[in-house]
């Protein structure tokens, strides 16, 4: 432990100290020698994979992460790899054995990450594709996140205290999540969970799970072609086949609780027949209904450009902190996208919104919540991929046909006209405790019976409204019926 600890610290204080100094002068607007910071993020990267699996996660998950490394920072570690030799076989060959017993033949590696290898076999007579966690990973890794927990401490001497807590929520956030990823048992959840949802989505291929341990898991192979490989790209056009995995992706990130969170080339392939296989759901993630609703209008926010629609929906996702000043926000927000006016919306590029983010997270006084950290990982994957797939791949203009397939955009105008009709109901609710009482001193006071009853019509309006929209959705009628009940409540006060 000693060792290690002092091994991580020589090898990344250099770098932490550079950083330092890069990230003052931004937040204090001070001119920055770009290529000078391209090379200490380069330098910072490499320092990430001389330090092995763990900080090779670590920095995958930074580069996701604008609100705690800048552009040219997060540009440098989006190159970081999941790739390393794999472990001599007698290794892995004991941890199967353990698992499965005798009655698994290895034919051959497919494939070698930080946390896992996978090989093509043979069990109980059926060729299957088997994952083994890497042999001593999860010891490796333990140990490394209570290195970086006894170094914490230090950086209190170089940051200030907010960042701190950035990077405390970050640390528990990633130690969390990582032993998720080798927890093969959380793997299969996922794949069975998505592979469900997704059992009408069309020309889509997910292997079934045939057994799942906590370190090994067997699943159906399916033979297919990388989506990057010059195979694929004969079996479909690289046109076609970027906008097909757009499209999944995006589909399950905004119609289906579960979803894929790592669109890398290597997790994706095309069979004979043209359909999409997936593999390795072990970054896969789930999201609440009120999260995706709100995903979807700042989705629609960003592509209309409209600053104070995504500054009231990152308010809701819990993106702002507590003491920004909203209408400041707004306005950096929209200084940003004025930047980029006299472009036509169909020629902008994901980056240009990803460099839009990435400033505005670093510079404003904004947080990434945990929950759309997946997500935001996802789309800036995904991205990769289908730029990879098709050099001209252009994800606004992708966003755009999707969002006109989907009826995204009929969808956020129902949605916000519903949380307007919600907002009158609660309002009305507490008119209507007070309007009673009032009502009621107002008919002991009156001798006119008939005026009492015409004061409840307003209420007996109202009742009817609330059944009338919960059984029918109708928005035009129930806010007639609204103003209606309002007018005839208007109406009796000026007669009394």
């Amino acid at each position: 432990m000693i060792r290690r600890l002092l091994e991580v610290f020589f090898k990344l204080a250099p770098r932490v100290l550079a950083y330092r100094e890069f990230r003052n002068k931004i937040l204090k607007e001070i001119p920055i020698d770009e290529k000078e910071m391209a090379e200490e993020a380069k330098k910072f990267v490499d320092t990430l994979i001389e330090l092995g699996p763990t900080f090779i996660k670590f920095g995958q998950i930074l580069s996701v992460r604008p609100d705690i490394m800048p552009e040219t920072y997060i540009k440098e570690l989006a190159r970081l790899q999941d790739e390393v030799p794999p472990a001599p076989f007698s290794q892995v060959s004991k941890i199967i054995d353990e698992e499965l017993g005798n009655s698994v033949k290895i034919l051959k590696e497919l494939s070698s990450a930080s946390l896992g290898q996978v090989y093509l076999g043979e069990y109980n007579g059926k060729i299957v594709a088997i994952k083994v966690n890497r042999p001593g990973i999860k010891e490796t890794v333990n140990e490394d996140i209570q290195v970086v927990k006894k170094l914490l401490p230090l950086l209190r001497f170089v940051f200030d205290e907010s960042f701190i807590e950035i990077i405390k929520v970050f640390l528990e956030e990633f130690s969390r999540r990582i032993f998720e990823e080798m927890d093969y048992t959380k793997e299969a959840f996922y794949l069975n969970k998505i592979k469900e949802e997704l059992s009408d989505y069309p020309s889509l291929r997910i292997p079934s799970i045939i057994k799942a341990t906590k370190r090994v898991l067997v699943m159906e192979y399916i033979k297919g072609y990388k989506v990057t490989s010059e195979e694929a790209k004969k079996i479909v056009d690289n046109r076609i086949l970027a906008y097909r995995v757009f499209r999944l992706f995006m589909y399950m990130l905004l119609n289906k609780d579960y979803f894929h969170a790592d669109p890398h080339p290597g997790n994706i392939a095309v069979d004979e027949q043209g359909n999409l296989v997936l593999y390795d759901f072990g970054m896969s993630g789930k999201i609440d209904e009120k999260t995706r609703n709100l995903l979807i209008r700042a989705y629609v926010a960003m592509i209309r450009m409209d600053a104070d629609s995504l500054v009231r929906v990152l308010d809701e996702l819990g993106a702002i902190q507590p003491f920004a000043d909203r209408r400041v926000l707004a306005k950096g927000l929209r200084l940003f996208m004025q930047a980029m006016q006299g472009i036509e919306v169909s020629e902008l590029e994901l980056e240009d919104f990803m460099k839009l983010a990435d400033q505005v997270f670093f510079k404003f006084p904004l947080r990434m919540p945990s929950k759309l950290v997946l997500p935001f990982r996802m789309v800036n994957v995904l991205d990769g991929t289908c730029r990879e797939i098709d050099k001209d791949f252009d994800f606004v203009k992708s966003s755009i046909t999707f969002l006109e397939e989907e009826g995204y955009t009929t969808k956020v105008v129902i949605e916000q006209v519903r949380e307007l009709v919600n907002g009158i109901w609660n309002r009305f609710r507490s008119f209507l405790l007070s309007y009673s009482q009032q009502q009621e001193l107002i008919n002991i006071q009156s001798s006119r019976k008939g005026s009492a009853i015409t004061n409840y019509i307003p209420q007996m309006i109202l009742v009817i409204t609330i059944i009338f929209y919960a059984i029918t959705k109708d928005i035009i009628i129930t806010l007639l019926m609204v103003i209606l009940a309002f007018s005839i409540s208007l109406s009796g006060r000026k007669n009394t």
